[in-house]
């Protein structure tokens, strides 16, 4: 649901109007999780035999994916859930209450989609560059593969029964991370132009190249609204703590309106939206803080989600209102925002051991160290 627009400054595209993906089909609740076993990977080591699921992250030092098993408050991983001789440069997952996939891109340069309950996958693009990142759409129908050496946006569109990729090339100054996906398709990404300060944002499709929509001082986040129809998104900047609700990103003149946060955010560096599309939440990296702003006009006050912990991102693990807030740093725990309520929290679940190769990694920088001393 769209909240009610607000009277803004409107900013004037050149160009041509904008015409958003389709065919990315909404995502149900997860409000009733499943329970599950330890996943299908061959050879993995079962941390938690089976419970509710929150969702998945990707844990670089271990290269795989594992789920988050319990509640709110109450959680920990399962075991691994890619086989472990798949070979894999990084993945992210998405889940509904009646499914999950990753997208899984293997060191062979080829993307897969993989049903993670029966370990089924498909084939979608080859020669894809390794150093690229995956960020899901809000229902996790949609998903975007960016790369910065190769400057390119692969669009995964119909998760997860209906997978399509479609490349677009990305404008010259993309900085890896700086991009947002909606669940039609439709990209939000910054550029640092050439000779200018700051950071250009606009809007990429398939079927048209980058329009600026406007500019911040510091990428900190965006995030769009949630559904096929919408074409509202909000926007942070880093350097300063404002944040923006943009609204008819597929028309040509684009409504801006500030949002205030009453003085509580000094730098975000990630942005969700609720699945009910009501509310912002906007992680700071100055504070072990989440904010949470309403996109109604004459909307409740801001408040301040404490957590004890330094908020990186803001990354959707399931449709209804799971989010990563740190970084999945090897032996530390990972911090989750749970907005499923009316009083959102923040929980964390205990650290996995750390990987055998990232010790012996670890202790070889230190012997290193000394040794140059």
């Amino acid at each position: 649901m769209t909240p009610p627009r607000i009277a803004g400054i409107q900013l004037v595209l050149s160009g041509a109007v904008l015409v958003l993906f389709t065919g990315c089909g909404i995502v149900t609740s997860t409000k009733a999780p499943q329970p599950i076993g330890t996943g299908p990977a061959s050879g993995a080591v079962p941390v938690a035999s089976q419970g509710l699921q929150l969702g998945f992250t990707w844990q670089p030092d271990r290269g795989n994916l594992f789920p988050i098993l319990g509640v709110s408050g109450a959680a920990q991983y399962g075991g691994e859930v890619l086989p472990t001789d798949a070979q894999v440069a990084t993945a992210a997952a998405a889940m509904s209450s009646s499914s999950s996939w990753a997208l899984v891109l293997k060191k062979d340069s080829t993307l897969e989609e993989w049903e993670l309950s029966t370990s089924a996958t498909i084939r979608l693009a080859s020669r894809v560059a390794l150093d690229s990142s995956i960020v899901f759409s809000p229902s996790g129908s949609c998903a975007a593969v960016t790369s910065a050496s190769t400057r390119t946006l692969t669009v995964i569109s119909g998760l997860p029964a209906k997978p399509q990729a479609s490349s677009v090339a990305l404008p010259s100054g993309f900085v890896a991370g700086n991009v947002a996906i909606s669940d039609n398709g439709t990209a939000l990404v910054g550029v640092e132009a050439a000779g200018n300060s700051g950071v250009l944002v606009g809007v990429l499709s398939e079927t048209h190249s980058y329009a600026a929509v406007g500019a911040l001082n510091a990428w900190g986040g965006a995030g769009f609204l949630p559904g096929t129809e919408t074409d509202a998104a909000v926007i942070a900047d880093a350097s300063n703590g404002q944040v923006a609700y943009v609204t008819n990103l597929s028309g040509t003149s684009p409504v801006l309106t500030t949002l205030s946060s009453g003085g509580l955010l000094q730098k975000p560096v990630g942005v969700g939206i609720s699945p009910d599309g009501k509310w912002a939440f906007v992680a700071d990296g100055d504070k072990a803080q989440v904010v949470r702003l309403s996109l109604a006009m004459g909307g409740p006050p801001p408040i301040a989600i404490a957590c004890a912990c330094n908020p990186r991102q803001m990354v959707p693990l399931t449709a209804d209102g799971i989010y990563s807030i740190t970084g999945n740093a090897a032996g530390k725990p990972d911090w989750l925002l749970d907005v499923r309520t009316s009083q959102p929290r923040t929980f964390f679940v205990p650290a996995l051991a750390v990987a055998a190769s990232s010790t012996t990694a670890a202790t070889n920088t230190a012997q290193s160290d000394r040794t140059s001393r």
